[in-house]
């Protein structure tokens, strides 16, 4: 795009037309008030926007319009093509003021049309003006409004681009502020919700997404995705992963929220459980970030058990705890290892009822009794006994959650 100061000569015309141009944009300039304060009516009439919105007065309005048929009255009657520097100022303004591009554009058709049509009526109340200067002079109307709207088109969307990229920095830095527990106090969470557009009350989760390399979005256009279903979030992209803070204000919310996760990436996913006050949120990332690591693939809720949060408050006390107890049956082969793991587990999930255990697990109850009599030689704790089954079971959950080095 060349620069708005730039011009570049026209073809010359006899010095007796260029006179006479110069005759008309007298005329015109004469007739600039009038002019004017006809247009500025007209784009409060006609145009929506103009009309119902208090953003830009009228006052407002009959200034940019002056200044912009000045340059054009200027550029038909000079040697050289037009001086656009109002009309990029007014896309900037405009795109600034939140004025919709469209209405922008017609706006300046009416103000083009209103100035051909004054023209036209110099014209014709003068006879002296001779055919060639009016066809001229039209030529160079039209001319100067194909390159005055596409300045202004041009300015529009190049401030509401920078506009996007100012405020989606701003949103970003604003969410990984709120996600990463970076609040000074709780009015200023209050209003970092606000301006990310999020309810200040509960319940949500928090969501992270491991992402194939940095700048990729594992989840792209999440946001909007889930507008769609009537669900508010904010998200941050950084180098390793993709992390969001959701409101999902029902159950419901929930399980298509975890569904559309599911659709949009093959990859890896932790979820935090649900919250109700966003000042948990840093606590909340820190769990959706150990779900994401957990064993397993694709969506991984962490459940927010006592158990579990237990399990992984203290990772470097949590893992050793872990591989105290169940040294031993690391030490297996994976063929043998694996059924104990699923016994016990599927066992703590039917509150220690062995018939439930068989039952899910598809084998005979005294399979099922055992592999725990197994477990007990191995680990050296009983299942009888209440604190040698609740070291039994943090350990188990460690191995969930914890990437635990069996070696």
């Amino acid at each position: 795009m060349s620069p708005v100061s730039s011009r570049s000569a026209r073809s010359p015309e006899p010095p007796a037309v260029v006179a006479e141009l110069a005759r008309l944009g007298e005329v015109l300039s004469s007739r600039l008030d009038l002019l004017v304060d006809r247009v500025t009516k007209a784009i409060k009439s006609e145009i929506d926007y103009y009309s119902s919105s208090g953003t830009v007065t009228s006052e407002l309005t009959a200034s940019v319009v002056r200044a912009n048929l000045n340059d054009v009255i200027s550029g038909i009657v000079g040697d050289e093509d037009f001086v656009t520097e109002s009309a990029r100022r007014t896309g900037a303004s405009r795109a600034e003021l939140g004025v919709p591009l469209p209405a922008l554009m017609h706006a300046y058709r009416i103000a083009f049309q209103d100035l051909w049509r004054e023209l036209r009526t110099i014209a014709e109340a003068d006879r002296s003006f001779s055919r060639h200067a009016v066809l001229a002079a039209t030529e160079r109307v039209w001319n100067a409004y194909d390159t005055f709207t596409r300045e202004v088109a041009d300015a529009h969307r190049a401030h509401t681009t920078e506009q996007i990229l100012d405020d989606a920095a701003e949103r970003a830095a604003l969410t990984e502020h709120l996600l990463e527990g970076r609040i000074a106090s709780r009015t200023t969470l209050w209003e970092i919700a606000a301006l990310l557009r999020l309810p200040t009350r509960g319940p949500y989760m928090v969501v992270a997404a491991a992402t194939d390399g940095i700048g990729k979005q594992p989840l792209p256009t999440i946001e909007s995705q889930l507008r769609g279903l009537d669900v508010y979030s904010a998200w941050r992209l950084l180098p390793g992963e993709q992390i969001g803070l959701v409101h999902v204000p029902t159950a419901e919310h929930r399980r298509q929220t975890l569904n559309l996760f599911a659709r949009l990436t093959p990859g890896r996913i932790g979820v935090s459980a649900l919250f109700d006050d966003l000042l948990e949120t840093a606590s909340a990332l820190k769990f959706a970030r150990l779900a994401l690591h957990a064993p397993g693939s694709g969506v991984t809720e962490f459940d927010g058990s006592v158990l579990g949060i237990a399990a992984v408050s203290t990772p470097e006390v949590s893992t050793g705890l872990a591989k105290s107890v169940l040294h031993n049956l690391y030490a297996l082969p994976e063929e043998d290892r694996k059924p104990l793991f699923e016994t016990f587990r599927a066992w703590v999930n039917a509150d220690g009822n062995v018939n439930a255990t068989a039952e899910e697990l598809f084998v005979h109850r005294n399979t099922i009794r055992h592999r725990l009599r197994r477990i007990e030689e191995l680990t050296l704790r009983s299942t009888s006994s209440p604190r040698e089954v609740a070291e039994l079971c943090l350990a188990f959950e460690v191995d969930a959650r914890l990437a635990v080095n069996k070696e």
